[in-house]
């Protein structure tokens, strides 16, 4: 899951990144502000230097303000955003039962969500996780700003054979506030901790590989996140943090694209991930092009 990114294209939502938080995890403390080591200044300069210091900070206070207006105004739309949502839900409820009766409750034109999944991220979908994901009816996003800022990922599903759960949840947290030791290295929000939620399956070999030895790579993996050591020479402490980092941006995109651009990502009308296939043959491609012009050249040269 280390080297599952979806590809963003910021462009296409400029207004709703506004609010984009910074992804943060793990990473070591920035070194304090301080002026450049072979800069002298007189004692009048540092006097004006500390005015204008103190000015940025009255900015940072202001983008703080900003930032918990924008949050506030966020949560305050969120109502009218689930109504709408649930007019997407009862109209996909509604196409399954004329088209496929209550006999097949798993079934939405058809499998919506898996679709739109697999549209906007495939790496880590297996075969195995497709079936899971049929049974998957929504999926939501829950904003909260007190007492701490955070946003849940909700995954709606109905009634299977593989858990118990009808809802799992990934939760990320964001602070919205400068350091104090350092409040002129502030530069916006950030997500710093995520939590997933424990899946109460039916048969333990669900979550297993038939010759019973380590777990394959599973989409559900994402509501298990690892636990980042706290001593950074841990070997095991920068692919963790990989993973992590990504998360973060898999959480952040959920919520703001494919949870309301749901249905052109089913159709089709936009796709921001790539696969590694895609990746391999543009890299091979890449690499012909370059020998053919390098043999060309040489043959030039003679």
């Amino acid at each position: 899951m280390a080297n599952q990114r979806p590809l963003v294209d910021p462009a296409m939502d400029p207004m709703r990144n506004r609010n984009a938080a910074r992804i943060k995890f793990g990473t070591p403390p920035a070194p304090k502000t301080e002026s450049h080591p072979e800069m002298k200044y007189s004692e009048d300069e540092k006097k004006t230097i500390t005015k204008l210091k103190q000015l940025y900070l009255e900015t940072i206070d202001l983008d703080v303000a900003l930032q918990k207006e924008i949050y506030n105004l966020e949560k305050n739309f969120q109502e009218k955003h689930n109504v709408i949502f649930e007019k997407r839900k009862k109209i996909l409820d509604e196409f399954r039962k004329q088209n496929y009766g209550d006999s097949e409750p798993n079934l939405s034109v058809p499998n919506f969500w898996l679709k739109v999944l697999k549209a906007s991220y495939t790496e880590f979908i297996s075969k195995k996780d497709e079936k899971i994901l049929e049974c998957l009816c929504d999926i939501r996003a829950r904003l909260h700003n007190d007492p701490v800022v955070k946003f849940d990922i909700e995954f709606h599903f109905d009634p299977n054979d593989f858990f118990t759960n009808t809802v799992l949840t990934k939760t990320y947290f964001l602070n919205c506030l400068p350091d104090p030791e350092d409040p002129l290295s502030y530069d916006g929000a950030e997500i710093y901790k995520c939590v997933g939620c424990k899946i109460d399956w039916k048969q333990a070999k669900d979550r297993q590989k038939k010759d019973d030895t380590i777990e394959q790579s599973s989409f559900f993996d994402f509501f298990s996140p690892p636990v980042l050591p706290d001593d950074t020479e841990d070997p095991n402490y920068c692919d963790i943090n990989a993973i992590l980092q990504n998360d973060f941006e898999l959480g952040f995109y959920l919520k703001e694209r494919v949870i309301p651009k749901a249905v052109i990502f089913f159709t089709g009308e936009i796709a921001d991930c790539q696969s590694s296939s895609d990746s391999e043959t543009e890299t091979d491609d890449t690499e012909d092009e370059s020998d053919a012009e390098e043999e060309e050249a040489a043959s030039n040269d003679k």
